[in-house]
């Protein structure tokens, strides 16, 4: 997934300003650790990816590890500099994973969530496809889901299910990781324990609401979550709130 990569989610998100800021993917995925304000014996780690344009300070100075302590006081939170430059090489899943997903389990965390924002939406769907099962769960906040006439093809089918992604090489790449992911999502309707770890959320000012409805339908209707705001951190912030809040609830529950 090299620079044709780059350029198809900078055009496809809107976001072109952004992409100015790409980071440098030849270094490790740079992390703020925020620790939990009530420490538990059941160790929690909510590692959050960034959209377009922002690092982990960035995403540190917006106050997202805040949000999450708001409603899951317990929990650690590891906000990662998952920049454009990892999706640009092909190098995201494989760093994130030997730097962060098993550096995690060396720390004996029992429980591993990965939340995306945009960008970091995608890169969180490119982990699953790649690691199913492998953390608890998948929270996607007005995730990028592919350029749109891409998601045309899949309306035009009738949705996920019905739509047919035709041979795939193993092989992610910029030409078909579209197709890639959402073969995956479409396995989903077949696979109901692993679609009950995945929470969806929109704003519903976002340009690209519709994008993400369409992700929805395969997504628990408890799970998915539509609240005031566009594709912005005031409604990311709100988003991480309510979600980890209700997730919190669930785990505490069984």
């Amino acid at each position: 997934m090299r620079s044709a990569f780059a350029l198809a989610v900078c055009l496809g998100a809107g976001l072109l300003p952004g992409c100015y800021t790409i980071g440098n993917s030849s270094v490790p995925i740079g992390t703020v650790s925020v620790p939990a304000l009530r420490p538990s014996s059941e160790r929690t780690l909510i590692v959050v990816l960034p959209g377009l344009g922002d690092d982990a300070k960035d995403l540190k100075n917006r106050g997202v590890a805040d949000a999450i302590h708001d409603a899951w006081p317990e929990a650690d939170v590891l906000l990662a500099s998952a920049t454009l430059a990892y999706y640009r090489d092909g190098r995201l899943v494989s760093r994130l994973h030997d730097e962060i997903v098993e550096q995690a389990r060396r720390q004996a965390y029992g429980r591993l969530w990965l939340a995306g924002a945009s960008l970091g939406g995608m890169g969180a769907l490119l982990y699953e496809r790649e690691h199913p099962g492998e953390v608890a769960g998948i929270v996607l906040l007005a995730p990028y889901l592919g350029s749109t006439s891409f998601l045309e093809e899949i309306r035009a089918a009738g949705g996920p299910r019905s739509w047919d992604p035709g041979p795939l090489p193993l092989e992610v790449n910029e030409h078909n990781y579209e197709r890639q992911v959402w073969k995956m999502i479409k396995g989903w309707a077949q696979r109901p324990e692993f679609v009950r770890r995945v929470w969806l959320s929109s704003g519903t000012s976002d340009h690209r609401i519709e994008d993400v409805r369409l992700l929805a339908q395969e997504v628990p209707k408890a799970h998915y979550l539509e609240l005031p705001g566009g594709h912005d951190w005031n409604f990311g912030i709100r988003a991480m709130r309510e979600i980890f809040s209700r997730i919190r609830a669930e785990s505490r529950r069984g």
